[in-house]
C-alpha cells in the first residue's frame, strides 16, 4: 500500500504513461481496491484501447464489484485483441454467473477454452488408466486445493466422515499442505492422505495410477485453474466432478458431473460435456459446524423493524440484485438492508455501491456495509439480520447453509440454471421451503410482505427457536444420505469401468 501512495502521488501530478496505469490497475486490485482499479484501467484505456490487459484487468476489477456482464465483455474483448489463457480461464470461471449468459453459452466458452489449454500444454496424454476393480471397497480419490477450509468444504467433510470404510478406501490428494488434522475431517486410519501442492500435473497423475484408484473425483473446478489442464485426459477408470461444479466443466477428462434433481432440471443434459448425474438428496447436504455461535432472538423483536442481509461474495452482487434488493427497501421504508463481504473493506469499495443503490433511490443511511471479519465474528452477523436474501442467477451455497443454522431464512428462487438453484437445493428439503419463491419479483413481494406484516417478529422468532434441531433431521443435513448415495453412484460406475 506504501508503493501505491507513490503511484497516487505520480497520477495527481499528470502524465502518467499507460505502463504506470496498468501497473496501479494491478496493484490496486491485488490488495481489494476494486473501484479504484476501474478508474487506472479506463484511463489506460483512454491512452490505448487496443491493448488486451487492460481489458482484462478491467474485467477483473468488474466482476469483483459484481459487474459481471460488463466484466465479461472485457475479457472477450481482451480475447478478440490476442489475449492468452489467462483471459480464456477468467471467462471460462465467471460465466455461470453472468445473467446475459445462458448454460449453453458457458458449454461454448468452456469447451473452447479446454482447447486453448490443451494447445498450451502440449498434446492431450493417451488415456492409459487400467480397468476397474470388480470387487471388494471403491477405492475412490477426492482431490482439492481446499481442504485446510473447514467453513467451506461443509458438504465435503460430511461426505467424507459419513463414508462407510467397508464399502470405500478414502484417497485425498491435497494441494494445501497436508496437517495432521485438518477441522471439520475426522481422519479414518485408513484413509492415505497424498500432499501433492509440490506435483506438477505429470506426476500428480503417476501417483494417481499408483494409488490404484476406481473413482477420482474433482472437488476444485474453476476455482483452481492451475489443475484444470490435469483432467484434459482421463486419469482414473471412472472420473467425476462433484461439490464445486454448478456448470460443464468442458474438460475431456471428466466423464461425469454429479448433482441432483433440484439443481439440474430436465433439458440441462443437452449443456455439459460430462454424463449428468443425480442424487436422489441434495448434493449439498452439509455438515453443521458445531463451533458456530449460537442462534439469538430476531433483531426485530428490539429494534421494531426488519433488518434484511446478505453476506454472499460481492462478485454475486449483480446489477439484477441490486434492483431486487433496492425494490424491497423502497416497498419497506422502514426496512434496512445489511451486507458483509470481504470485497467491502475498502471505503471506496463502499462508497461506490452506496453510489449504485443511490442510483435506484435507496439512500445511504439504510444500509451496513461490512468488510471482512474473522469468521465467527462474521457468523455473529446474522444475530443482526432477520431475513437473508439470496443472490442471483449465482446463488449462495456457503452462505445459505450458515444463514439458516444461525436461524436465519433465505428468500431464493430457482433461476435458469445450476448455479441458481443451489439455496433451493437446500430449502426444498427443509422446513423452509416456504421462502423459494417463482423469480426475482415474487422475491420483492415475499420481502416486502414479511416486512409489512405484523406477525413477521413472531413467525421469525419461532423460527428460530427451532431451526438447528429441525434442519439436524431434515434432508438439508442428510449427509449419511449423501454419503450413501455417493457410495451407490460409486459402485455403479465401477461397474460399467470393470
Amino acid at each position: 500500500r506504501a508503493a501505491l501512495k507513490l503511484w497516487d502521488r505520480v497520477l495527481r501530478l499528470g502524465g502518467a504513461t499507460a505502463d504506470v496505469l496498468r501497473f496501479t490497475g494491478d496493484a490496486l486490485v491485488a490488495v481489494g481496491e476494486y473501484a479504484q482499479a476501474l478508474g487506472a484501467y479506463r484511463n489506460g484505456l483512454g491512452l490505448d484501447d487496443g491493448r488486451a490487459d487492460f481489458h482484462h484487468g478491467l474485467g477483473r476489477a468488474l466482476y469483483r464489484l459484481g459487474e459481471t456482464d460488463e466484466a465479461a465483455r472485457e475479457l472477450e474483448t481482451a480475447i478478440g485483441l490476442g489475449a492468452g489463457l489467462a483471459s480464456w480461464l477468467s471467462l471460462s470461471a465467471i460465466l455461470p454467473g453472468c445473467p446475459g449468459a445462458d448454460a449453453r453459452r458457458v458449454l461454448e466458452v468452456r469447451s473452447a477454452c479446454a482447447s486453448v489449454l490443451a494447445e498450451a500444454f502440449g498434446p492431450i496424454p493417451a488415456d492409459t488408466t487400467r480397468r476397474a476393480r470388480r470387487s471388494g471397497p471403491v477405492h475412490v480419490g477426492y482431490i482439492s486445493a481446499f481442504f485446510d477450509r473447514e467453513n467451506y468444504m461443509k458438504p465435503v467433510w460430511g461426505l467424507l466422515n459419513g463414508h462407510d470404510r467397508s464399502a470405500v478406501r478414502v484417497h485425498l490428494f491435497s494441494d494445501v499442505p497436508v496437517e495432521p488434522r485438518w477441522p471439520g475431517y475426522e481422519r479414518h486410519p485408513e484413509d492415505c492422505v497424498h500432499g501433492t501442492g509440490a506435483l506438477d500435473d505429470d506426476a500428480l497423475a503417476v501417483l494417481v495410477e499408483e494409488s490404484g484408484l476406481d473413482v477420482l473425483v474433482d472437488l476444485n473446478g474453476y476455482s483452481v485453474p492451475e489443475r484444470l489442464a490435469f483432467f484434459l485426459s482421463r486419469r482414473a477408470p471412472v472420473t467425476l466432478s462433484w461439490f464445486n461444479a454448478f456448470a460443464t466443466s468442458g474438460l475431456p477428462g471428466l466423464e461425469y458431473v454429479v448433482g441432483d434433481e433440484e439443481v439440474v432440471e430436465p433439458g440441462d443434459e443437452a449443456a455439459f460435456t460430462e454424463t449428468v448425474l443425480r442424487l436422489p438428496v441434495s448434493y449439498l447436504a452439509f455438515r453443521p459446524d458445531p463451533l458456530a455461535p449460537p442462534v439469538v432472538p430476531p433483531p426485530c423483536l428490539g429494534n421494531g423493524f426488519l433488518t434484511f442481509g446478505s453476506l454472499v461474495s460481492q462478485y454475486k452482487v449483480t446489477p439484477g440484485v441490486l434492483d431486487a434488493w433496492a425494490a424491497i427497501l423502497l416497498r419497506a421504508p422502514g426496512a434496512r438492508l445489511l451486507l458483509g463481504n470481504s470485497a467491502l473493506g475498502p471505503a471506496e469499495n463502499r462508497r461506490w455501491l452506496a453510489a449504485r443503490f443511490g442510483e435506484r433511490g435507496v439512500a445511504p443511511d439504510r444500509l451496513d456495509l461490512l468488510g471482512p471479519a474473522e469468521h465467527g465474528a462474521f457468523l455473529a452477523r446474522y444475530d443482526r439480520i432477520d431475513v437473508a436474501l439470496d443472490a442471483f442467477p449465482y446463488s449462495g451455497g456457503t452462505t445459505t447453509m450458515e444463514a439458516i443454522w444461525q436461524g436465519v431464512p433465505v428468500v431464493t428462487f430457482g433461476g435458469d440454471r445450476w448455479a441458481s438453484r443451489t439455496s433451493r437445493t437446500l430449502l426444498a428439503r427443509s422446513h423452509l421451503s416456504g421462502f423459494v419463491v417463482d423469480d426475482a419479483a415474487a422475491m420483492v413481494e415475499k420481502a416486502a410482505a414479511l416486512a409489512a406484516s405484523a406477525g413477521t417478529p413472531a413467525l421469525l422468532a419461532e423460527l428460530r427457536s427451532g431451526m438447528r434441531a429441525r434442519l439436524s433431521s431434515e434432508g438439508a443435513c442428510d449427509t449419511a444420505g449423501l454419503a450413501r448415495g455417493m457410495e451407490s453412484l460409486y459402485r455403479e460406475l465401477r461397474a460399467g469401468a470393470a
